[in-house]
This record gives structure tokens, sequence and C-alpha cells, in this order.
């Protein structure tokens, strides 16, 4: 039996208070945690400490490693435990080598950045974020985005990528250039939040959320940001399910990575709470015990029928989004934001 347990019983027993987060949502945190723990590894395809892109495929992918950690960050501020923290710390330690090594003319990815600098290699993530300014400038950066998304299929995911650049830039210190990369993201909008890219459209929705909320802890937002931030806010609340999850474009499928960053993303929004608390609802019942790969601890599949019946791939980076869903107290709480 783990110590947190013990830990938890004791106090239980002696009729303590347990922290502000209740504890059945620590457990599970820490649980789906040590699940990812267990899952690090080299994988055909990708980084050394890093995960598979699915599980049981035996195969990552170089752009993953950032994403699929952050959410050990997020676990280990809400449990403390060493083994979490050290986990994270050895797939940024990872990315460092590769990008100061053969990886020097790449474009840095955003995930990698943002998830570098909360994992303390802030002086690592500023680095890289400058090759993206210096290259392309804020606004450039945006357009890069939307148009090479542009006529594909995924042509709405140029919001939840340039989330990923806004909060980069927060975690670095540039709330000036945050800002402007969303000003521009707003004056483009018809070219990328296109109706056919609808679970896409509410993914990017979700993750343009959160990166608003942290803008916002540094500037005020514009009138047209305002108006931008509303009309996110109101497609999610009406898109989510009676189960409190979020379904796919096509309302055939419950999606997992939906539901965790609109979960992310109405976190700031104090009219967002309800629908925030019973998104983290959803994803504790959906939970899974693993019998499968590493045996042992929960996880999610990516998809779930309608009928609530779970799907058969599980994707290493949905896990971490998920943690990070469950894991972060209401901003609301904190910042005290107004509602958009």
């Amino acid at each position: 039996m783990r110590a947190r347990t013990l830990s938890s019983i004791l106090a239980l027993s002696l009729g303590l208070t347990l922290p502000a987060m209740a504890a059945p949502l620590r457990v599970d945190v820490e649980d789906a945690a040590d699940h990812q723990v267990s899952a690090q590894g080299s994988y055909q395809g990708g980084l050394s400490q890093s995960w598979e892109w699915r599980f049981g495929s035996k195969r990552s992918a170089d752009n993953i490693t950032g994403i699929t950690a952050h959410g050990l960050i997020a676990a280990h501020k809400l449990t403390g435990l060493a083994e979490h923290e050290a986990s994270a710390l050895r797939a940024a330690r990872s990315l460092i080598k590769a990008y100061d090594g053969g990886w020097k003319q790449r474009r840095p990815r955003t995930q990698d950045i943002e998830f570098l600098a909360v994992a303390g290699f802030v002086i690592d993530a500023g680095r890289w974020f400058s090759v993206i300014t210096q290259r392309y400038g804020a606004k450039g950066y945006v357009d890069h985005v939307i148009d090479a998304r542009a006529g594909g299929q995924f042509a709405s995911l140029a919001g939840w990528d340039i989330a990923s650049a806004i909060r980069a830039a927060v975690a670095v210190g540039q709330p000036g250039t945050a800002q402007a990369m969303l000003s521009r993201l707003v004056e483009r909008r018809p070219r990328w939040d296109l109706k056919d890219n609808a679970n896409a459209q509410k993914l990017s929705a979700g993750s343009l959320l959160w990166a608003i909320s942290e803008v916002r802890r540094f500037r005020p937002l514009t009138a047209e940001q305002h108006a931008f931030t509303d009309s996110l806010v109101q497609r999610l609340l009406s898109a989510q399910t009676a189960r409190g999850s979020w379904a796919t474009g096509d309302d055939r499928e419950i999606c997992t990575q939906t539901t965790a960053y609109a979960v992310l993303g109405l976190n700031a929004i104090k009219r967002g709470q309800r629908a925030t608390q019973r998104g983290r609802q959803w994803l504790r019942r959906a939970a899974l015990s693993d019998k499968l790969f590493f045996v042992g601890g929960r996880m999610w599949p990516s998809r779930y029928g309608l009928d609530g019946q779970p799907g058969a791939a599980f994707h290493g980076a949905v896990q971490s989004e998920v943690m990070m869903a469950l894991a972060t107290a209401p901003l609301v709480t904190r910042t005290s934001l107004a509602n958009p």
C-alpha cells in the first residue's frame, strides 16, 4: 500500500481534515500518474524517457514527449510525490539533449516549450521560444500555423496549436507576445475556425480558453478578445453532454481529449464552474484499471461510445491531458477572474 493511502487512512481515523482538494480526486490523479511513470521508456521513433503514442504499439513520435510529460508536473503539484516529478524531469532532460543536439535547426514545438517552463527549465524554454519569435514574429507565427493547417481535415486545430504558443509565451515571460498572437488569431478566425472541423473546434476552444486565462493574469483583454472568449465559452457550455463529457464533432462518440481541454478551459471561467465540475466527475467515473499494458493504475481510452462503453485505443498524451484536467485547481478561486 502506498504511503499516501496510509496517510489518508490515518488522517481519517484521527478525525483530521484532508487537503481542500477532495481526497478521492487526489487518489485518482496519483494512481494515473503512477501509471504514467510505469509507461515511460524508449520506444521506436521517439526520444528516450518518453511514451508510446498509442499503448501497445511499441512506437513513439518525437512530438509527444512534452505534452505527455506535462501531466506529471500537474500531478506532482497535487500529490507532492518525488517519483512524479522525477519522471517529468527525465523527459525534460531528454528534450533538452535532443534540441541542443541534432534538433537545432528545427522549429521548436510550443508544447515542449510550455512543458519545459513549468518543469523549471525556463532558460531553455526561453531560448527555444526566441527561435520562433526571431524567425516569424508573433503575428507571422500565427499566420504560419494557420496557413499550414488550411484546407485540411483539421484546419481548426490551428487554434489548439496557437493556444500552446500563447501559454508558452506567458511561461517564458512574454505576455505581450502572447496577446499579439491572440489578436492575430482573432483577426484570422474565418480562416481556421470552421464548422466542418467541429471536433477540432471544441478541442481548440478549450485549449484557447486555458491560454486566455494565462494572458489575463498579466494583460487586460481587448473588446474583440472579450467577445472571442465569450463565444468560446458559449460553444463549450452548449456542447456538454448530459453525462458531463464532450462528444466528437459528429456527436457519435465521447472524446476524452476534448473533455479534458474543455475542463481546463472552463476552469478559469466563473460561469463555467458547474460544467467544469461535471466534466471532472465524468473523467473520474470513466477511468479504467489497466489490465492490458502496464498492469495496475488508472487510464482512459481516447473515445467512448455514447452508451458509455470504452473504446480500444489508449494514447499516452491523452492520459497526461486528463491528469492536468483533474489536478488543476479552479483558477477563479486563485485569481478572481470575472466573467469574460
